[in-house]
């Protein structure tokens, strides 16, 4: 099985001295990495995890999450990458729906852990990454086995990850990927980074968002190139890493950008060693791309992507034009990856003439098997071999991809549609603007009102009448908003995106 005999053996063999991983003051050769796998695999099937079984994590980055990870690809073990920060009816729900039989958790999450003990029904295996009474030390259980290749025979077809969807809505669902669609994914990141073997990698995205552990790490890992895992994800911690390790790769969340570019510590280190800087996430507007090329240089890249599917496109550096050509794609987030195929149709299912919006659906051998253990959703989710995205798009004549925005966050006002997008990269343009939300609010003559909600920049200043009379400058009549609010900072799911929900279910309140 390719990521069983080559993502770590391979190299532990042929690179036995080269720097793996990176954590904070620790350095993990691909020797030594690969022992530590060893050991953890021997010493969890010690513990009577077998293949299939399910292992929860609820941690931080850090290098012992990489090999809880890749110790399930050595034992044929399931694992479940959990947001800490989840709700304990969440968190309780999703390991209880899993029914894993182990948690691995960090020391500064014992307090919800404990909490939850009495709730969850399966778990005989609890393992603390530090140290607690009465708690498996996960230290001192990689030092009490043996670095034995474990021999358990994984099939492509066979169950890997249990990736926690980044729904707003409902109960978490938990997308099931095989080996089969992990590894395919894998080769999508390596095509779209370019990988190298002397590539230095950083990650600044958690691993328990979605597949990102796949995503990243498996493929670079794959490729023998070096990992940096930074404790913190804040732009100060980052832009040290960079410097500190000649980091050539990033990725990270489109949350991220604006923060980085405006940390007062952008040039306090150097980071003119970054080749490519891979984003994922809700879509940045045209103006935050500008501004962060301005900074880092034209080296970005940006992937749309899924927890189900992942990923679909990719629109490499190359291609990101933003001003003085006929073919503006710094809005577009790229052509199918190579193994997506991506389609626009309507709501009977017909594919959308070029430059129509309609939902984007698509498909692949990287799409999830289902989820798990709700086969309602699963049949809502995909049909026709389609995953079915909730996304709103359009694909111009070159095949490029724009979305427009969520289905259920499209407004309707005076009777035509408003992609919320158009009206925030209209607004994102004011120097001022940090991020902005559009959303449709309840109105008795309009049907819905659009109302724009804004952060500003830290010390700057604007008015509604510099918004409003900036929209009208762009927008038609009806796209402009006609209420302005400002705050300070926009509610954010664990996975970074704004939850227009939320802002919408507070404004139609105050609207009724």
């Amino acid at each position: 099985m390719i990521l069983k005999d080559e993502i770590l053996v391979r190299h532990s063999q042929k690179y036995p001295d080269k720097v793996a991983i990176v954590f904070e003051d620790k350095r993990f050769t691909f020797r030594e990495l690969n022992d530590r796998v060893n050991s953890l695999t021997q010493a969890l099937m010690g513990l009577g995890v077998t293949k299939g079984d399910r292992i929860a994590i609820v941690a931080d980055n850090c290098h012992q999450y990489l090999e809880i990870a890749l110790a399930g690809v050595k034992g044929g073990m399931v694992i479940i990458p959990l947001n800490p920060n989840l709700s304990q009816r969440d968190l309780s729900y999703l390991i209880n729906n899993s029914e894993a039989n182990t948690v691995i958790f960090s020391q500064n999450y014992a307090d919800s852990i404990n909490a939850l003990r009495d709730e969850l029904e399966n778990v005989r295996n609890f393992i603390v990454i530090g140290k607690l009474e009465g708690i498996k030390s996960y230290e001192e259980l990689v030092a009490s086995y043996p670095a034995k290749e474990p021999q358990v025979k994984v099939e492509d077809d066979d169950l890997y990850m249990l990736a926690s969807s980044g729904g707003t809505t409902g109960l978490p669902k938990q997308a099931m990927h095989t080996y089969k669609s992990i590894v395919v994914m894998m080769f999508d990141m390596i095509y779209i980074f370019g990988m190298r073997h002397e590539d230095i990698n950083l990650y600044a995205m958690p691993f328990f968002s979605g597949p990102t552990i796949v995503l990243g790490p498996f493929s670079h890992l794959y490729m023998g190139s070096t990992i940096v895992i930074p404790k913190e994800l804040t732009p100060h911690s980052i832009l040290k890493a960079i410097d500190k390790e000649k980091v050539s790769n990033l990725l990270l969340g489109t949350p991220l950008i604006p923060a980085l570019v405006n940390s007062p510590d952008v040039n306090k280190y150097d980071h003119s060693s970054l080749c490519r800087f891979v984003i994922s996430g809700a879509p940045i507007s045209v103006e935050g791309f500008n501004q962060a090329a301005k900074v880092f240089g034209n080296i970005f890249a940006m992937v749309y992507a899924a927890t189900e599917i992942s990923p679909m496109t990719y629109l490499p550096p190359e291609e990101i034009v933003f001003e003085g050509s006929e073919k503006v794609k710094a809005s577009s987030c790229g052509k199918e990856t190579l193994s997506a195929e991506v389609r626009i149709i309507d709501e009977q299912g017909n594919d959308m003439p070029r430059g129509r919006v309609g939902e984007v659906i698509a498909k692949g051998k990287h799409m999830m098997a289902g989820y798990w253990k709700a086969s309602k959703a699963t049949e809502e989710a995909m049909r026709g071999g389609y995953f079915y995205t909730g996304d709103l798009g359009k694909m111009d004549e070159e095949g490029y991809l724009y979305l427009i925005g969520r289905r259920k966050d499209v407004i309707t006002s005076q009777g035509k549609l408003i992609s919320p997008s158009e009206v925030e990269d209209i607004i994102y343009s004011h120097p001022s603007v940090l991020e902005v939300a559009v959303i449709g609010i309840p109105d008795e003559q309009l049907g819905e009102a659009v109302k724009a909600i804004i952060a500003l920049r830290p010390g700057a200043r604007a008015t509604i009448e510099d918004i409003i009379g900036l929209c009208r400058n762009y927008l038609p009549s009806h796209a402009i908003p006609s209420s302005v609010e400002f705050v300070d900072s926009l509610p954010k799911s664990a996975f970074g995106k704004i939850l227009k929900r939320e802002l919408k279910d507070k404004y139609a309140e105050r609207a009724t």
